[in-house]
């Protein structure tokens, strides 16, 4: 299991990991991602807010958060 990056949850709420979209109810929280063999967990500091299945086994090869900004 990898340690997760802390990260602000854009206010869309969407955050991706390895292709996969999850966290909407956590919009404009700062939360970490866990990424596992077969899971991801969504924590809050030490509280785990959600957990999601891996429905890929894409490789993840970047350990830290990018913004998604537009312009």
């Amino acid at each position: 299991m990898r340690p997760g990056c802390p990260q602000s949850v854009p206010a869309d709420g969407v955050v991706m990991v390895a292709g996969q979209a999850f966290g909407r109810s956590h919009a404009g929280k700062n939360v970490a991602v866990v990424i596992g063999d077969t899971f991801f967990q969504v924590l809050d500091g030490d509280i785990e807010l959600s957990a999601h299945v891996r429905t890929s086994d894409r490789l993840i090869k970047q350990f830290r958060p990018n913004s998604r900004t537009r312009q």
